[in-house]
Formats: C-alpha cells, structure tokens, sequence
C-alpha cells in the first residue's frame, strides 16, 4: 500500500466534452470519459504531495497540496439556473465508473470515505471553508434531477464509493507529526494549506516552517484560545480541522493612516509629489508670464505658446515631467494606502 501522505480526493467536472482533453490531463490525475473510460493525466499522483515545485495538477484552488484530482468528462455550457446540463452531460455509467475508481485510489491511499476527505470541488468551500471562484461542480446530476445541493451529490457520491471500497478505512486521518519553526516537509505544506483556507496565512505553500508560517500559528492559536507556542500539536491539529474561517476585519482608511508606518510613508510620497508639482506648475507660469524676443510680434494665445516653446523647451519639458511624477507619486501613495487597508482587513499584516 502506497504512503499515505494524500490527504483527500476532490472529484470535479471538466465542463468540455465527453473525451479528456490535453488541457483535461494537466489539470487532474484521473479523468473518466462519459462511456467510463478511465484517463490518466499527465502529472502523478505523488506530484500534489509538494507543490511549491510547480511541478502538480492544479485541479482545486489553494487545495492542490496532498489533494488527488478526479474528473468526470463533460458538462460543456452547462447552466446553473435553470439547470441546463449542456450538449455533454455526466451519464450514469461514468459517474459509477468514478466511484469505483475513487474507491480504488482511497484504498491505495488509505482516504477515509468522510465529507472531509473525499468531496466534490463545490463542496469545498461550504465543507473545508477554502473559498473558490464560484465553482458548482458537481453540485446536479443530469441523470438524476431529483438530487439537488453540492452535499446532497457529494453524499450520493460517497455511499456509491463506500459501497465499493470493502476492506475497512480508518475513519480518522492518522495522528499528524508536531511541527515547529524549521521543520520542512509535506506536512509543514498541510499545516500552511490549513492556515491559509482560514484566512491566517498568505506566503507560499512550500513546505518551510518559517517566520511567517509561525506568525500565522500563533494568530490562529490566540484566536482558538490555544497555547500560544508556535508549535502544531495535537490540540492545534483539532482545532484546523474544526474551525471557522477568519472574519475580515472592520478596518478604516483613517486608522491605517493613523497606526501604520506603511501609509506613513505612502503619506509623504504624496506630499513630496505636491511639492515636485506645485514647482513645476509655478516654474512653467512663470515662464509664461515671460515676454521672450518675438512674444511683441506674437497674435493671439497659439502664437504666445509657440514663443514660449521654442525658447525654453527644456524648462518646459521638465515642469511638464514634474507635473506627471506629481501625479504618479500621488497615484502611488493612494495604491499603496489602500492595499495597505486591504492586508489589514484579511489579517495579512500580523504587526496589527
């Protein structure tokens, strides 16, 4: 039996045609066509056990790492409402022939058959609270209209694959290593995936226990009324499992201006700005309230302008710079502040 270092089975739809495609095979370890053939895709299995590579199947946003990716082949222009399942809809045969496959592979991979192990990708975000982009597969079954809801499929689902797994599964993941600053690994990229899907941590996923990955444990942990050590443990790997995900905070744009050292110096890019254009701007009047040689002869306010080019373009030309770094500086400080006001709100600035 294989290590068992894959930690759950994400089964989703290819929204394409009843063949896999080669864009089909990047994307997912296992496709089943619609006469339930069974496709292997181009990445292995054991690819999604890291990611930080760049070498997997990103078949599920922020849940790559130790997820296997099943697709049923289909669903091409599919409607949610009203439930349309297009020209290329799931048949029956293909969906069981998913089920004996996804039965297969938690038996290889010793995956419990639990809502939090083996799930469709629209119950991602309801389930493990990783949100997506508005993905509802496989949330209706064209072959069964009467089953609506991403649970109510992922349930169905389920007791087909339960149906054919056999031997028992443990019902529980296995007890997850203790992890502090410095560990490396598969399990460290576990604990950063979990973080990150409760809206704790916001670094890369790739497997290094380091400062940002343990400011991220101890925000979490003060909020779970943990210890706060910095140290993954028992309790902490419970309370991952268990908890919600992070409410955004109720920030303003005066309390970062106020508290932030960030928007401080967003602040006085500004004003250095101001000052870069209001030189420029006096600098350019006053050159147009010069009377240059042929300014006299000069009718009309066209005439004054060409005057005036023509003798000091180069004084022209740098108060004209000066007024667009005005503008730039300007723009760059208000882009700042309120990115600024952005990480606040979604807890990725811990110094707050």
């Amino acid at each position: 039996m294989a290590q068992n270092r894959m930690r759950r089975i994400i089964v989703h739809w290819t929204a394409g045609g009843s063949r896999a495609s080669g864009l089909d095979r990047k994307h997912y370890h296992r496709m089943v066509e619609g006469d339930g053939t069974i496709i292997h895709g181009t990445e292995a299995i054991e690819d999604n056990i890291v990611t930080s590579d760049g070498d997997y199947a990103a078949h599920t946003l922020r849940l790559n790492t130790g997820s296997i990716g099943v697709a049923l082949c289909g669903m091409r222009d599919a409607i949610e409402q009203p439930f349309s399942p297009g020209p290329s809809p799931i048949t029956a045969e293909q969906f069981l022939a998913a089920c004996r496959l996804i039965a297969e592979l938690a038996r290889e991979h010793s995956i419990p058959v639990t809502r939090e192990t083996i799930l469709t990708h629209a119950e991602v975000e309801p389930t493990l609270g990783v949100k997506q982009r508005g993905k509802w597969d496989i949330a209706r079954l064209p072959f069964k209209p009467d089953l609506r809801g991403a649970i109510p499929v992922g349930d169905y689902m389920r007791e087909l694959v339960s149906s054919h797994v056999g031997a028992a599964i443990p019902a529980s993941e296995p007890s997850r290593p203790t992890l502090r600053i410095g560990d490396r690994g598969v399990a460290v990229a576990e604990l950063q995936t979990d973080l990150a899907g409760l809206g704790y941590f916001s670094g890369r996923l790739d497997g290094a226990f380091g400062p940002l990955t343990r400011a991220a444990l101890l925000a979490f942990q003060a909020d779970q009324a943990l210890a706060t050590d910095g140290v993954a443990g028992p309790a902490t790997w419970g309370a991952l499992a268990t908890a919600e995900p992070r409410p955004a905070r109720q920030v303003t744009l005066e309390e970062i201006d106020a508290e932030s050292g960030t928007a401080a110096d967003a602040r006085m890019t500004a004003r250095v700005g101001d000052l870069v254009g209001a030189g420029s701007l006096v600098t350019l009047g006053a050159k147009v309230l010069e009377r240059p040689e042929g300014a006299e002869r000069a009718i009309g306010l066209l005439e004054r302008v060409g005057v005036l080019l023509s003798h000091n373009w180069p004084l022209v030309a740098l108060a004209v710079g000066g007024v667009l770094a005005w503008a730039l500086l300007r723009g760059l400080s208000i882009s700042t502040r309120l990115r600024r006001l952005r990480d606040a709100r979604e807890h990725r600035s811990l110094a707050r």
